[in-house]
């Protein structure tokens, strides 16, 4: 639909005869400001419109765009300056100017320029003390031979300049355009001096109903036709409703705000995102924030002294429980996680070390513990959780944030699905712009790590690693077939659809920010 026509769409009326004319009704609002108008017969300000129609500005500025849309009224735009005396001329003791200053000097008898400059009355401003020279010299009250100042004829007459200071000390404040001859010339020179005067620029609009529709708006006003504001129930059965005239409706009138509870907009992502993924054919599962070092790291092929266990970078928790009382069959599943530690990364395994607890750094101990579990040939889950990690805070970087992770196994599962998969989803989320690097990661193999386009930052950006379980993570849970595996920060995803620069600012409870987020993303 062109935008004309749907500016017209907005506006149109409802009900019998709405398209015989493109003004069938006015609203109550319009009729107000078109009668007092019709009163003035001329221009009226806005200012005025206001006062003598009792509306907000807000009422009187929606009604005149009513109007000026029907083309029943005409605005001229003109600007104007408000002159006042500035604050510090108001402390000055009578508003009196530096040449004043420098005739009552010389009439109490000092009349040697030396006297005149560093007197008192200057205050050893020498700046002010020659300005009031020049001032006077342009006034013709002084003559200077040699070192002494005199007083000329007709000193005793006020300048131009102190008639205009003495009609801002009555009036308080007068408007430009209505200054003429000698005040004009003197607000010229008193605006090119610093602390005398203050000005503020107006914008001053005026309306007044055109000429060629003063016919049609009397006819209008002086109608007896009743109009309807609302239809109801009654309307609609007895069919009244077709021989109504309705109200214009203003669907662009700003609705009042409700400071109503909802959800986070983080929670709300978070539920968009388990929908996408529930109807791609995933499966939702969940597990403990808390894990033994064995699921977080060894059952993942981690060798025991990688920099990622270390204190650095993981919560490590005090913890009587020990490893045995946490696995079913851990014996044979233990038994075979440190044979593939011993025989490919060459170290004693410690079982000690496998036994501290953690808070989880990643989701995949869920994972692993639900294939361990569930032994499936075929199974498509996914999981979105909260992991921590043992960092500074960053614009990029948090303490506690989200993970999302899924996995696909099947006998035929291929790298070209899972990145197939990725896809989709990313498709789903609206990101069309994706691209896949290669990468590595201890527990896949091959590794790819997914890129897409940010037209805000206008760069390419990492999201999800993925790949495929080295078969030394899947063989000793007792999974033949290959499993695809993918996931993230969700917070980096999150920064993409709320358009944030700061990782810091999903968490700020910036009330303005979270009251802005829409419910539904169009």
């Amino acid at each position: 639909m062109h935008k004309d026509d749907l500016e017209v769409s907005k506006r149109s009326t409802v009900g019998a005869n709405d398209k015989a004319d493109s003004i069938t009704s006015l609203h109550p609002i319009e009729k107000k400001i078109l009668l007092i108008m019709q009163k003035m017969g001329d221009w009226i300000s806005e200012i005025n419109l206001a006062n003598d129609s009792g509306l907000t500005l807000d009422q009187l500025r929606r009604g005149i765009e009513w109007l000026k849309y029907k083309n029943l009224i005409e605005l001229s735009d003109s600007s104007d300056t408000k002159i006042s005396l500035n604050s510090k001329m108001l402390d000055n003791s009578n508003c009196v100017l530096p040449e004043r200053k420098l005739v009552n000097i010389i009439s109490d008898g000092k009349n040697k320029l030396s006297d005149v400059i560093n007197s008192e009355t200057f205050q050893n401003n020498e700046k002010e003390a020659y300005g009031a020279i020049r001032y006077s010299k342009n006034n013709k009250w002084i003559v200077i031979e040699k070192d002494e100042v005199k007083l000329l004829p007709g000193v005793e007459i006020p300048s131009k300049e102190e008639n205009l200071i003495n009609r801002l000390k009555t009036e308080k404040s007068i408007q430009s355009s209505l200054l003429s001859g000698e005040d004009k010339i003197a607000y010229e020179e008193l605006a090119k001096r610093t602390n005398v005067l203050t000005t503020e620029k107006q914008i001053q609009k005026k309306y007044r109903i055109l000429n060629e529709n003063m016919d049609q708006i009397n006819k209008m006003l002086q109608s007896s036709q009743k109009f309807a504001r609302k239809l109801d129930k009654e309307m609609l059965i007895s069919h009244e409703w077709k021989n109504l005239h309705f109200e214009q409706i203003d669907v662009e009138a700003p609705l009042p705000l409700s400071n109503f509870g909802k959800k986070n907009p983080l929670i709300d992502f978070i539920d968009e995102v388990k929908e996408i993924l529930i109807s791609m054919g995933f499966s939702e599962i969940d597990g403990n924030l808390s894990q033994s070092s064995f699921w977080n790291f060894d059952a993942l092929f981690i060798p025991q002294d990688h920099s990622a266990r270390e204190m650095q970078d993981t919560f490590y928790l005090s913890s009587k429980t020990g490893l045995y009382s946490t696995l079913k069959q851990e014996d044979q599943l233990v038994d075979k996680v440190s044979q593939i530690h011993e025989s490919n990364w060459n170290y004693k395994w410690n079982v000690k070390e496998a036994e501290t607890f953690v808070l989880r750094t990643h989701t995949t101990p869920v994972t692993l513990q639900h294939l361990w579990n569930k032994s499936p040939d075929k199974d498509k889950v996914f999981l979105i959780g909260r992991v921590f990690r043992n960092e500074k805070v960053t614009f990029k970087h948090l303490v506690e944030f989200h993970q999302v992770e899924g996995i696909y196994t099947s006998s035929n599962a291929t790298l070209r699905q899972l990145i197939g998969i990725q896809s989709e989803f990313y498709s789903k989320l609206g990101i069309k712009k994706i691209k896949f690097w290669p990468t590595f990661f201890p527990y896949t193999e091959p590794s790819l790590q997914s890129m897409v386009y940010n037209d805000k930052l206008n760069k390419w950006i990492e999201l999800f690693g993925m790949g495929i379980f080295r078969t030394e993570v899947t063989r000793p849970l007792g999974i033949k077939n290959p499993v695809l595996a993918w996931g993230g920060g969700f917070e980096r995803l999150a920064m993409l659809r709320f358009s944030l620069d700061d990782i810091r600012e999903l968490y700020s409870n910036n009330l303005s920010w979270l009251k802005s987020v829409p419910k539904c993303q169009l």
